[in-house]
């Protein structure tokens, strides 16, 4: 079989192929990105607290010189950290490995069950998110088809999302319930009426999005905001509004009184330990994760470039800009990511110095480690950069197919398409990791709120500004539109 025949296999099949693929890839790749969120989280929390963070776990790569390894003393081996990566291998191996344990009086069943039903509904959330516009290809002249870039393609994609959303709780509740423990009651009651005031808002906030746009599609939602503006521009107080009930949502400070350590030990999952606490936790980071992309999609243009992009000079650069103008777009994104990735080396390069000068023990292996990992982004860097010069200068303009139209907009390449589903997928990932590193943020700055706190912000407050915002949306959509 030769390549013309695979390649007209491929494409005759394109449908099915990438129908099954889907949610595996993007399933897979979330679970990529978990590590790095924790990751993440520690070292921002270090950052905005002025400490170390992890950076003790180690790995020697000279296993000749094992001595010393944890007291710096003697060895010659490079021990790697990994900015201390190290930490969730290790958190891993516990968790995985330490004594399951059910507590004798404790609803067994039901306990076991719990810390399930945020994971899975963290799974299955991200299946109604667009994650790259439809890819459009020709299956013979004549005959075009589009793949979406939802898992689940459904027009009612963002009510969808909600109702699965929403059933992470039940997970909470229903561990605190069998755990049998007044303090984890206690904390799963709170989860629960902290999800009812702030769905409340929540859905009301993103009303004025759904009036504008007049869908509930959310790949639709993203192609209103390509013609016209990110949601973030034209509905500012329902993106405020909308962000503080996703950090309700997610029990993240200063939100997170149904875990309140202070008071009722560690709330809902007070009883939870092992591969059932790592559940409870991988739920938590799902969500984050999963109301980062939301936001992004709802308010922030999604798989688009930029703003305002109608107004730019050879706007809008939507997805038929990027497939015309590929090399452009994929060179600039290579530079952007070798720029990034030199500001990771020279980062890297100036704690190298500054621990060159100090009296520590582990002063040598330090200095080692961070030289490999500066040199490492340095090669990187240089790589991203030449490919992006090489796709600027020597990538040809893409012609699309003679006569092949899809509502109206021409026809491109399978190659083609593929390529701009990529780069709309990092859009999308590097927005919602702008979010997720927000949530970090806010969660190591402001202190936890009191309940009663939380109760008057969600009902006297935020769903009154939400009523206001929703009826000034309706009058201006009814007057301008």
């Amino acid at each position: 079989m030769d390549i013309a025949s695979v390649l007209a296999f491929l494409s005759l099949h394109f449908d099915e192929i990438v129908t099954v693929l889907k949610p595996v890839l993007i399933i897979a790749l979330l679970f990529q990105v978990l590590p790095l969120l924790v990751l993440l989280e520690r070292r921002g929390a270090a950052f905005i607290q002025d400490r170390q963070g992890p950076q003790r776990a180690t790995f020697n790569l000279q296993l000749t010189s094992i001595k010393g390894v944890f007291t710096g003393e003697g060895g010659d081996g490079l021990r790697m950290r990994g900015f201390g990566m190290l930490f969730n291998i290790a958190d891993l191996v516990k968790l995985l490995f330490k004594q399951s344990f059910v507590p004798p009086f404790a609803h067994k069943w039901w306990y076991i069950l719990a810390p399930a039903i945020p994971v899975l509904a963290g799974l299955l959330t991200p299946a109604v998110l667009p994650w790259f516009a439809p890819i459009v290809h020709s299956v013979a002249p004549g005959d075009m088809r589009a793949v979406s870039g939802q898992i689940f393609d459904t027009d009612n994609g963002l009510l969808v999302l909600f109702a699965i959303g929403s059933l992470s709780v039940y997970g909470v509740v229903l561990g605190s319930w069998s755990s049998n423990s007044k303090y984890s009651l206690l904390g799963g009651m709170r989860a629960s009426a902290m999800m009812i005031s702030y769905e409340v808002s929540m859905g009301l906030s993103v009303l004025g999005m759904i009036l504008l746009v007049g869908d509930f599609s959310l790949t639709r939602i993203v192609d209103w905001q390509a013609a016209n503006a990110w949601g973030v521009f034209v509905q500012p107080v329902g993106f405020l509004l909308f962000l503080t009930s996703m950090f309700a949502e997610c029990n993240r400070n200063p939100f997170d009184v149904a875990e309140g350590e202070s008071e009722l030990v560690a709330g809902f999952h007070t009883e939870y330990a092992s591969a059932k606490f790592m559940l409870f936790m991988t739920g938590e980071y799902l969500h984050v994760l999963i109301a980062s992309a939301l936001v992004a999609t709802l308010y922030l243009g999604g798989f688009d470039l930029v703003p305002f992009s109608y107004k730019l000079p050879g706007g809008p650069y939507d997805t038929a800009f990027i497939q015309a103008h590929l090399g452009l777009v994929g060179g600039l994104m290579l530079i952007v990511g070798g720029a990034g990735l030199l500001f990771a080396s020279h980062l890297v390069t100036g704690r190298k110095r500054h621990y060159a000068k100090l009296q520590a023990s582990d002063k040598q292996s330090r200095v080692k480690e961070y030289g490999f990992f500066a040199a490492v982004f340095s090669f990187l860097a240089v790589i991203l950069l030449l490919g992006g010069a090489a796709c600027l200068l020597l990538f040809p303009a893409p012609t699309p197919i003679s006569g092949a139209v899809y509502e109206a907009k021409p026809v491109y390449s399978l190659w083609v398409s593929i390529i701009t589903a990529v780069i709309q997928l990092h859009v999308v990932l590097g927005k919602t990791l702008l979010f997720c590193w927000l949530f970090i943020w806010v969660r190591w700055t402001l202190p936890r709120f009191r309940y009663d706190q939380i109760m008057a912000l969600g009902w006297k407050v935020m769903l009154n500004v939400a009523l206001a915002n929703l009826l000034i949306t309706a009058l201006v959509a009814k007057l301008f539109t």
